[in-house]
């Protein structure tokens, strides 16, 4: 075979899921595989578990035992431990067809790529698919894609990019100093995608759904969907510090830069703005709306979305920073309106 596989697990409190997913694992077709399990301050039985099955594996098993420190850090920490030529960032929570890695790593070999990714389905509590890859999105066009134009598709919707699903050259990384931002509870894989795609020369897909997306209440996706503030604030965070790498990089005359700033991070800026008129109500949004630096940063979103012609994005930034009372009630309205939906969905 071609080389080691580290796959890096970090697991907080993981007792329902993990050890479906420790099984997925262990029934894959390529060899030779190092499973690197994180317990990240757990309080249930996890490490328990995580013991046990590093006990009767028939790989090689890290355990590593750490104090609560966010999965950012538990990523970053199970991957200066890994010895594959290979990583992969998995979650305790989803399952993997077991020719998943083999046929990544062989379309990775065959074409050089610096790293390669296939579809994911959806999968719901009970394992049950709820969901299919090509559903809503396609796959590049080209194999291998150039990572920047990958990125562009990834930006503007049409390629879905899970952390799942994904596999890297651990020197390809290394070099270019890619590593999850500790502290991030929001994004922080779409941080670590971008980053990479933005640095790839070479992206290999398989183009099949070989990977399987838990939604559950508990899962990180679906975490932060209520009216935690925090989370949209590091959502935009992180989509400031990709915007800084690719400039760092030289790759601001691109589509994918272009995309980022004139689609995406306004974007992130109105979900930022539109939690604060929720959680803290009207004066803090108008304190926030009539603030410089803010009003600085929403006129430049609203120039680029004039040109980018993405009138839906420009009137709510043009409201926010024109008209703050009308973009709270807007917001409030829309936030009701899905709330009843919701409501009669989960009546039926």
């Amino acid at each position: 075979m071609s080389g080691l596989l580290s796959l890096i697990i970090p697991v907080h409190n993981g007792t329902r899921y993990l050890q479906g997913t420790l099984d997925s694992l262990e029934n894959q077709n390529y060899e030779p595989i190092e499973l690197i399990l994180v317990d990240d301050g757990s309080t249930d039985d996890t490490l328990s578990i995580i013991r046990s099955f590093a006990g009767k594996s028939r790989y090689a098993v890290k355990v590593i035992s750490q104090a609560n420190a966010g999965v950012s850090a538990a990523r970053n920490r199970g991957f200066s431990e890994a010895d594959g030529k290979y990583v992969a960032f998995c979650d305790h929570d989803d399952l993997f067809d077991p020719c998943c890695f083999l046929k990544l790593i062989d379309e990775m070999e065959r074409h050089g790529s610096e790293m390669a990714f296939c579809g994911h389905d959806f999968i719901d509590e009970e394992g049950k698919q709820i969901g299919r890859y090509d559903d809503k999105h396609s796959y590049p066009k080209a194999n291998p894609a150039k990572g920047i134009d990958v990125l562009y598709d990834y930006l503007v919707g049409k390629v879905s990019i899970w952390g799942g699903a994904v596999l890297y050259r651990k020197d390809f990384l290394l070099a270019k100093g890619i590593r999850y931002t500790p502290n991030c509870i929001c994004a922080e894989d779409n941080e670590f995608f971008i980053k990479a795609l933005a640095t790839a020369e070479s992206v290999a897909c398989v183009k099949e759904s070989l990977a399987f997306w838990r939604q559950h209440p508990g899962s990180t996706s679906h975490s932060f969907q209520d009216l935690k503030i925090e989370a949209n604030l590091h959502e935009l965070t992180a989509y400031l510090r990709c915007k800084a790498f690719m400039e760092k990089i030289g790759k601001t005359d691109t589509k994918a830069y272009r995309t980022l700033t004139s689609l995406v991070i306004p974007s992130a800026y109105v979900a930022y703005l539109q939690k604060v008129v929720l959680v803290y109500g009207k004066e803090r949004f108008r304190a926030m709306a009539f603030a410089q630096s803010l009003r600085s940063k929403l006129a430049d979103g609203c120039n680029l979305m004039l040109f980018m012609k993405r009138t839906d994005l420009y009137f709510k930034l043009f409201l926010a920073m024109y008209l703050p009372d009308a973009f709270v009630n807007l917001t409030r309205k829309r936030y009701e309106k899905k709330t009843r939906a919701r409501r009669i969905q989960d009546q039926t």
